[in-house]
């Protein structure tokens, strides 16, 4: 503990003093005008505040103080720069083409204004569906003065399997017949019509003697040959929307279905022929 000023003897007093004497200068702080703060000279020792500087207590001794590092002020700009509005969107527009401009303009089409296309189209199939129901209802029962199985069976006694077509050929008859009436699986349908009414076409060609001169075919030639385009043309067509099949894409629309659909029939056609009745019609 450091004794009481009041004790000390002049001499120590004016050691005391001394600590602040001409050996250690005072701390003194300059500003320039550039913004630099310097301190010229040593900091200044601790020292010792007399008594009589203080209100109460043990002596303080005061810190010395922090040496300062030169440095230089700088100014911020609070408010940012102007900036050049950028260039029109409006010109921009104008100026470059857009999209919508180069495009080439989408074409949606109207399936509702057909008008009696539809009406046609039923028609058609009434008529080609009706004239295979009767064909094959007659057949099967006799109708008309119809000679039935036995007569279809005469027909194609030349044929090694002529007793086994003699029913096949009214079956898919009746079969064909009612879908196309009723508008139900209308693809299938045409394609069953396309093979039994080729068949039918080529047992004709063969019993006439006429061969390709068409002047003088006769009218049990020219039936079948004119049910063959019928149902070729129902298969391309469709339906229509007077049937079953109306809520179907080929009822408005066929497209890769017809074309299927119609190699499968003629294919057939030309099998059953070929291994029904060994036959070539070209020969």
């Amino acid at each position: 503990m450091a004794n009481n000023p009041r004790d000390l003897t002049p001499n120590e007093q004016h050691d005391l003093t001394d600590l602040n004497g001409p050996d250690v200068p005072a701390y003194t702080g300059e500003t320039t005008s550039g913004g630099m703060y310097t301190r010229t000279g040593k900091a200044a020792p601790t020292e010792i505040v007399p008594r009589g500087e203080q209100d109460s207590g043990p002596l303080i001794p005061q810190a010395q103080a922090p040496e300062t590092t030169a440095f230089e002020t700088a100014s911020v700009e609070r408010e940012p720069a102007y900036a050049a509005p950028a260039a029109s969107t409006a010109v921009a527009e104008s100026t470059e083409p857009t999209y919508a401009e180069t495009a080439e303009p989408v074409v949606v089409e109207d399936d509702t204004r057909r008008g009696t296309t539809d009406f046609g189209l039923f028609l058609l199939r009434l008529a080609l569906g009706a004239f295979f129901i009767i064909g094959s209802v007659g057949t099967f029962f006799r109708l008309g003065g119809n000679e039935g199985i036995s007569g279809l069976e005469s027909a194609f006694a030349d044929y090694p399997y002529g007793d086994g077509l003699a029913v096949v050929v009214p079956t898919l008859e009746l079969a064909a017949g009612v879908f196309l009436v009723l508008g139900l699986l209308t693809p299938v349908a045409a394609l069953v019509a396309i093979t039994v009414s080729g068949f039918m076409a080529l047992h004709a060609f063969t019993q006439q003697s006429d061969g390709f001169n068409v002047f003088a075919w006769s009218p049990e030639t020219w039936v079948p040959v004119m049910l063959l385009a019928a149902s070729l043309a129902v298969q391309f067509t469709g339906p229509g929307r007077y049937g079953i099949d109306a809520s179907r894409g080929w009822a408005k629309r066929p497209l890769a279905s017809s074309w299927i659909c119609a190699v499968l029939g003629l294919a057939a056609a030309g099998l059953i022929w070929w291994f029904g009745t060994e036959v070539n019609p070209f020969s």
